[in-house]
């Protein structure tokens, strides 16, 4: 079979066609500015007139023929794009405006097209590469055919012009929803949501305790109990502890049971059918689970990235705990363990903002908090690396007095935890008071009614 690397797939119809619908239609030129962006375009010509077009809409300038003429004119591209002539051809091939959307995405498969090609010349020259691993380079070719499939700019480079209308467009929508109180991922812990507005895309979250002061119920919880009605797509990875054993942590949370008496198999009937009716809650939920003990951060970012690409609408990442995480690869680092928990670190960050979803990573806290008076900790707490507070768009640290109470009688004991918002990047930072349900690892917000036998 002959392979015509020069071939570069396009549709200039449905290219004219979106540019005409985006003149006549503010409505369809924001429905063409979510789906494509400049490079979309292949003819030259409508590559500019879809950037002028750009800087129309997020400065808010009104669209129609006279206005865009005059902004190219202005511009001094108006005979260079064909003058008179491409207009009246741009409004000829438009029969409606309706259309635009399914336009777009013509262009964009064929955008997407011509950027696999470009990946497989690249794909080809990194084959042949003998300075890298058979590894290393697998993991780019992964990288590659990911982001062509994600219609991502291969540019170094991007000019603020481009940025501005999808800024422009996030920023409208969230004036037509003020009354939302969230505009990330909902935790479903009130006080939380409102110090962060939830959990943003792109945003690395970390959540530190010591161990065994409940950071995997809380994560569990969030993925369980938070979201919205959407009930996008949750991947959780457990590095510590088996798929079962978090099913049926979820299981004694969502039907409020005792845990030690699930494990035991000693409760009652009625407590079992509590059971099983959660267990129809929660196969409703739309949670995935891999508990590979032995994930490495490559493994970690190319499941990721296969999991997107099957599920677009992918909600939320949960990390189960950062440190048991390795970097990976023939040999490993040898500078070091806080080098490779920052490396870890900056991966997860960059995944979190490649997938464009909010990534919350479980970490451990040093016992530096256990020698001081105040037990409560501090963000020098952070184990094994500085880079991990750095990298963190939001830091978490998880408090309960209980745990270092464990000579008390359980009924004695106070159900209160607090949660230290230590680091907040796009917000203030404060303390939220949770209750705690031991019983049944589960988190609730302040005067939440327990279970009469809790």
């Amino acid at each position: 079979m002959n392979v015509d690397l020069t071939y570069r797939p396009s549709n200039p119809e449905a290219e004219r066609a979106v540019i005409g619908a985006a003149i006549l239609s503010k409505e369809a030129l924001g429905s063409a500015i979510e789906i494509l962006k400049p490079d979309d375009f292949a003819d030259a010509n409508n590559r500019m007139a879809f950037e002028v077009l750009l800087e129309m809409y997020s400065s808010n300038v009104a669209v129609d023929l006279v206005t865009f003429s005059e902004a190219l004119k202005a511009r001094g591209i108006f005979e260079r794009l064909g003058g008179q002539p491409y207009f009246a051809e741009l409004v000829s091939v438009l029969t409606t405006t309706a259309n635009v959307g399914y336009h777009a995405d013509i262009i964009r498969e064929h955008a997407v097209r011509r950027r696999l090609i470009d990946a497989g010349e690249k794909i080809i020259a990194l084959s042949q590469r003998t300075d890298k691993t058979t590894k290393d380079i697998i993991e780019e070719i992964e990288r590659l055919i990911y982001e062509a499939s994600q219609n991502k700019s291969s540019s170094e480079f991007r000019h603020v012009r481009e940025l501005i209308a999808p800024t422009f467009v996030h920023i409208e929508d969230n004036y037509k929803n003020q009354g939302a109180k969230t505009s990330g991922y909902p935790t479903g812990f009130y006080d939380i949501d409102n110090y962060t507005g939830g959990l943003q895309n792109g945003s690395l979250i970390i959540i530190a305790a010591r161990p065994s002061m409940g950071k995997t119920a809380f994560a569990l919880n969030i993925a369980q109990f938070g979201g919205t009605e959407k009930n996008l797509p949750v991947l959780i990875f457990s590095l510590e502890m088996p798929a079962d054993q978090l099913v049926l942590r979820m299981l004694a949370a969502e039907s409020e049971q005792n845990l030690s008496e699930l494990n035991k198999g000693d409760f009652k009937t009625d407590t079992f059918e509590a059971v099983r009716k959660a267990c129809d809650v929660v196969a409703r939920k739309n949670i995935y689970i891999n508990d590979d003990s032995n994930l490495t951060a490559i493994d970690f970012r190319t499941r990721c990235r296969r999991f997107k690409t099957q599920h677009p609408d992918l909600g939320l990442i949960i990390v189960d705990y950062l440190q048991l995480m390795s970097v990976g690869g023939p040999g490993g680092r040898t500078d070091g363990r806080q080098q490779e928990v920052a490396d870890i670190s900056r991966m997860l960050k960059g995944v979190a903002r490649e997938l464009n979803c909010p990534v919350i990573a479980l970490s451990q806290l040093s016992r530096a908090a256990e020698q001081r008076n105040e037990k409560k900790p501090m963000l020098s707490d952070l184990r094994d690396s500085g880079a991990i507070e750095q990298d963190a768009d939001i830091v978490m640290l998880m408090f309960r007095e209980d745990y270092y109470k464990t000579g008390e009688p359980e009924e004695e004991q106070s159900n209160k935890a607090e949660i230290r918002i230590a680091k907040n990047r796009n917000g203030s930072t404060g303390t939220v008071q949770l209750d705690f349900w031991r019983e049944c690892t589960r988190f609730v917000n302040p005067g939440t009614n327990p279970p009469k036998e809790f």
